[in-house]
């Protein structure tokens, strides 16, 4: 029931839902007795300039608890109706006693606002983001990003010119920052901001950005939101692939992709549209050049970042890329990432002149990672192309068998060159970044570079094994590409020992998929070896071994925190247990 008031009410005291159907309002809290009596759904009992609601914070439980409940049902029916995919429940061991013992102190954020989140908070989920912002695919401006999170109140584009952070962004640190916290209570956090972050980014196109009274952020600042909620689906689909909700992570790549391609952005500069496609980066005619040159290396950045998520994850699950950039409509002509682009430069296939070889100087972390992401989508089509042709063979086999082993040789060849020309992980100086806010330190810099290389080598790979299976190769030619390919497993899985793993939390999501690859090479080769008779132990045997245990132990370190980490990791170990 509602308590009692024996104060006067005064005036305009009215709660919000009697003022609204316009009734005489008695005060009580934590609700009046006009909404304690009504049966129909209005807001919350509200008094303006009491604060919040007592029941606001039951009411938010209410939902969450809904929303769980309809997911786990959706599970249930997939898996019922034979769903190759399940969603899984993303509520591990926090509970929401937990996380509302941790939230009690303060008031739930329900404006979104990063003021509601306390300071200290603030501060301990970005420190613990922010050492994995390269990681995560983050491509805007990180110090301008935490130092607006930071702000109170937060910074509007009228104070400072930059451009203000839609709350869905903010939410989605907020939950990146509460998955990677060593901290109990902080992770205690992450049901709470994954429920808003998802629920804000869905909406994120149609929310005002800025909350300062007498900014115009909609209209000053155009892009600035479409960059934003890319970024946001890029950190969703990583948070999503790393805890195991593939399905939820593909949604998340495949609405950047279209907001990528929505906005042109793999036509920046193009020589198609000539001098005015350049003039796209700009947001408005009182920006300098600095900054439209800033905001168009973001744009070139977002581009990149998406189209190497979507070549990776497209070809692990073979659904077909959603940007076919081999095909004239969608051919890419935007510059590779952090290149030195002079005002009048101009770029066209930027893809294809990769691929066929030509040379580019191209050689940023993201450059690199890009070409890698489109290197392995290649191979795998390939491969693709000719299990097609094995269950339904051409009319000219000839013909066939010449253009394959054609782009066969081309791929396998670009790629060693690739591999051979990649900066060595040990070239990284352990210099770690002595401001919070910076992300580029060394150790992620070794990380980025690990995953470089070892999807590089899982490319080779996956090319020799498919040679190895066609009906193109000789005897010699089979025992030499295998030779090859174990040592590129070899290779591959000793780099690990490179990289400092101590209290790392987090890696790049797709090497949960790559490592098993490398470590089924390994294992093969053991049996293989272990299965000889007549003379002394192969000495290869040991060093094969210890590069299978570096896999193992490295996925291990990371299972607790990826529960995408920790089911490869169980396959892996279960099937070599089998053999």
């Amino acid at each position: 029931m509602s308590g009692n008031t024996s104060q006067r009410m005064p005036r305009g005291g009215s709660c919000s839902n009697c003022r609204q159907r316009r009734i005489k309002c008695d005060g009580a809290l934590p609700r009046c007795s006009n909404c304690e009596r009504s049966t129909g759904r209005f807001r919350d009992c509200e008094y303006p300039g009491r604060g919040s609601s007592q029941i606001e914070h039951l009411e938010q439980q209410i939902a969450e608890l809904e929303s769980r409940i309809q997911e786990r049902e959706t599970s249930i029916a997939a898996e019922q109706t034979g769903g190759s995919v399940a969603l899984h429940d993303p509520y591990l061991t926090p509970t929401v006693t937990q996380a509302q013992s941790v939230w009690a102190p303060f008031r739930v954020p329900s404006a979104h606002r990063s003021e509601e989140v306390p300071l200290q908070l603030r501060q301990d989920l970005l420190s613990a983001f922010v050492p994995y912002a390269n990681d995560l695919g983050f491509f805007l401006d990180l110090t301008e990003i935490c130092n607006t999170v930071m702000s109170t109140p937060p910074q509007g584009a009228g104070a400072t010119g930059i451009p203000p952070l839609t709350p869905a962004l903010m939410l989605v640190l907020f939950l990146l920052g509460s998955h990677l916290s060593t901290s109990p209570q902080v992770t205690a956090l992450e049901p709470e901001f994954l429920s808003r972050a998802t629920g804000s980014v869905s909406h994120i196109l149609s929310t005002p950005t800025s909350t300062i009274p007498g900014t115009n952020a909609t209209s000053s600042h155009p892009h600035w939101k479409v960059l934003e909620a890319i970024q946001c689906h890029v950190l969703l689909a990583q948070y999503f692939l790393y805890t195991g909700r593939k399905l939820e992570g593909k949604y998340s790549i495949t609405i950047a992709i279209s907001l990528v391609l929505g906005t042109k952005m793999h036509r920046i500069r193009s020589e198609e549209h000539g001098q005015s496609q350049m003039q796209m980066a700009s947001f408005s005619g009182h920006e300098t050049q600095f900054q439209r040159e800033k905001e168009e290396t973001q744009r070139i950045n977002a581009f990149w970042t998406v189209l190497a998520l979507n070549s990776f994850w497209a070809a692990v699950e073979g659904y077909g890329s959603s940007l076919p950039y081999w095909t004239p409509g969608m051919r890419v002509d935007t510059p590779w990432p952090w290149m030195n682009l002079a005002p009048a430069t101009l770029s066209s296939s930027t893809i294809q002149r990769f691929l066929a070889n030509s040379p580019d100087d191209a050689r940023s972390t993201l450059a690199l990672y890009a070409k890698a992401c489109i290197l392995f989508e290649q191979a795998s089509e390939l491969t693709n192309r000719y299990e097609q042709n094995q269950s339904s063979p051409d009319l000219n086999p000839t013909l066939f068998a010449q253009n394959f082993l054609s782009d066969f040789n081309n791929l396998t060849g670009l790629t060693t060159r690739f591999t051979s020309q990649l900066p060595p992980i040990s070239s990284i100086q352990d210099n770690p970044a002595s401001d919070s806010t910076q992300a580029s330190n060394s150790g992620s810099k070794k990380r980025g570079l690990l995953v470089i290389h070892t999807l590089a080598r899982v490319t080779i790979i996956r090319l020799y094994t498919l040679f190895e299976n066609t009906s193109y190769s000789s005897s010699d030619e089979r025992a030499r590409t295998h030779k090859l390919k174990v040592e590129a497993a070899n290779e591959s899985a000793k780099m690990i020992g490179q990289v400092d793993g101590r209290g790392v939390v987090f890696i790049d999501s797709i090497m949960a998929i790559i490592w098993p690859a490398i470590a089924r090479v390994l294992t093969t080769e053991l049996r293989r070896l272990g299965q000889r008779r007549g003379g002394q132990q192969d000495p290869r045997l040991i060093d094969y071994q210890r590069s299978f245990d570096l896999i193992v132990q490295a996925m291990s370190g990371l299972a607790s925190s990826s529960p995408l980490m920790n089911e490869q990791l169980r396959k892996m170990q279960e099937l070599s247990r089998s053999g």
